[in-house]
């Protein structure tokens, strides 16, 4: 079950880009609550169950990086004011720089710890994304399109929380790449 839900939360992030680039808002904004609480249940259940598997260890963080990558690229793609490509960047590329350190650590027959601070970064960047679709959602039901999204509290809540949300990243890659950690069976990202 819990590598079940890992694999749709997989499948679920090339589907929230798709309906981001169409126009669908809204759905992508409840398909996005969909796979956030996949994440939280399938650790969850692989703890409780004592079903943590090799597969789990390496395709849970697989699909919150995928999940969190598409949903940048989607934001990019329709011009979202305070969503920058320098903020994608910096995100994404930490996450595939994680990922393949996780993955050769794995491959190499040693685990890879993760951090408490990797915990909350993981949370942190897919509790922005929701918030960033949550208002266009609010926006498209009004008629205001993405790229006319900028200005207001709301705006400038949504900009700042995206660079605390770059810093919590930066800084837990650099906890890694600092620490070496690695060398355990923890699930995450």
């Amino acid at each position: 079950m819990p590598n079940g839900l890992t694999v749709a939360r997989l499948i679920l992030g090339p589907i929230v880009l798709a309906c981001l680039v169409s126009g669908q808002v809204r759905l992508c904004f409840y398909l996005f609550l969909v796979a956030m609480l996949t994440d939280l249940y399938d650790g969850y259940l692989a703890r409780r169950s004592d079903s943590v598997t090799e597969f789990g260890k390496l395709m849970d963080p697989l699909a919150d990086k995928v999940l969190v990558s598409l949903t940048l690229v989607g934001l990019l793609l329709l011009h979202v004011p305070y969503v920058s490509v320098w903020m994608a960047a910096a995100i994404i590329g930490r996450e595939l720089l994680i990922l393949g350190w996780r993955t050769g650590a794995v491959k190499s027959g040693d685990g890879f710890l993760t951090s408490r601070v990797s915990k909350w970064k993981t949370a942190s960047q897919m509790a922005w994304l929701a918030l960033v679709l949550l208002h266009l959602t609010v926006l498209s039901r009004a008629g205001i399109a993405p790229a006319d999204s900028g200005g207001g509290p709301v705006s400038a809540f949504l900009w700042t929380s995206g660079l605390a949300v770059v810093l919590m990243t930066l800084v837990s890659g650099a906890e890694y790449i600092l620490s070496g950690k690695y060398r355990s069976e923890g699930v995450g990202s």
